[in-house]
């Protein structure tokens, strides 16, 4: 049985954390940390678990034996590197960091370690992108020569806030669009090598308004170049209120393969006077339910096997490259190269 310490008792730690209590049964949450003492009494009082104020106090517990990092993506390298130094094992919310050197720190320091750390992109578990992986390795399109990565949220991150903060959080490239870059370098097993992209605050110019004009950026759009050659488009949008989007097209020069979640239509609404056929989801804790509890069992069963996961700190660094590539080509306005 392993021993879960859940570090961040918000949205993402409490996803978490149902999942590893009660959809794997190799898997018990024992501690929760935050510096929220209410919300870490609350969550750690579901599931028997002891409650802490610091993340330390997890990492000298001898019943944790593995740290699920739910904090702010600028508190990702500290917390890391003491836990993969404590011979902890890690699954960290994604992004993995905000700068090229804490995102390869935390890398080599994974690489040394021996443990298992698994980046949190979920998608990489979700049935059918695993079926879109398995068919375009297998030839069914053909080479493929062209992506498009579609991800939209209704909501915005709380305002004010650190993730409303594109310096805090890396804006809306690194905020929304990190699960793009993975899944689509995955799918075409190449990665990114050159991206072009715009972004501005569209559908949330009254919100920004309100907190003085300093926000995360609602909508972005990327054309990037695969080092094989194919090219592919992403777009990233916030406060979009019909649900939520995430959907990827692989064309192939003999076909073509879909992914998404929302089936033929001509006009979705978010009003509530309006007929919807086929609704997106409500959100991406929606979308993705199965893949996260998936997540969450291979992240235990590398654990237990002494298996290297199939998403770790190299697929987070590379997001990171992309996501730092997409901000150099808005601030300047030019392609940028990946790095």
């Amino acid at each position: 049985m392993v021993g879960i310490g859940i570090v961040g008792a918000g949205r993402m730690g409490q996803l978490h954390a149902v999942n590893f209590a009660g959809h794997t049964a190799k898997s018990r949450v024992v501690a929760v940390a935050d510096e929220n003492p209410e919300l870490a009494g609350r969550l750690a009082g579901q599931y028997g678990a002891a409650a802490f104020g610091k993340y330390q106090d997890l990492i000298e517990d001898d019943r944790v034996d593995a740290l699920c990092i739910c904090t702010p993506v600028f508190t990702h390298k500290e917390i890391s590197l003491a836990a993969l130094a404590a011979g902890k094992h890690v699954l960290c919310e994604k992004p993995l960091a905000l700068t090229l050197d804490d995102a390869l720190a935390i890398h080599q320091a994974a690489e040394k370690a021996g443990v298992v750390f698994q980046v949190a992109f979920m998608r990489r578990f979700d049935e059918a992108f695993v079926t879109a992986k398995e068919k375009i390795k297998a030839g069914t399109i053909g080479r493929p020569v062209f992506v498009r990565s579609t991800g939209r949220d209704p909501g915005l991150p709380p305002v004010p806030g650190w993730g409303s903060d594109p310096d805090a959080c890396g804006d809306i490239s690194f905020e929304l669009c990190s699960h793009d870059y993975d899944s689509i370098q995955w799918l075409l097993d190449s990665d990114i090598k050159s991206v072009f992209a715009r972004a501005g605050i569209l559908s949330s110019v009254e919100v920004a308004k309100s907190c003085g004009g300093k926000m995360i950026n609602d909508t972005l759009v990327v054309t990037a170049e695969f080092e094989n050659g194919a090219l592919g488009s992403i777009d990233g949008l916030l406060n979009i209120k019909y649900g939520y989007d995430a959907r990827v097209e692989v064309v192939g020069d003999e076909g073509i393969i879909m992914i998404g979640n929302v089936r033929h239509l001509d006009v979705i609404t978010g009003k509530a006077d309006k007929h919807m056929t086929y609704p997106a989801a409500p959100s991406f804790t929606d979308r993705f339910v199965h893949a996260y509890v998936t997540e969450a069992r291979h992240f235990v069963d590398c654990i237990l096997e002494g298996r290297k996961p199939v998403v770790g700190s190299l697929e987070g660094l590379k997001a990171v490259q992309v996501a730092l590539a997409v901000n150099d080509s808005i601030k300047k306005g030019s392609v940028a190269q990946v790095k």
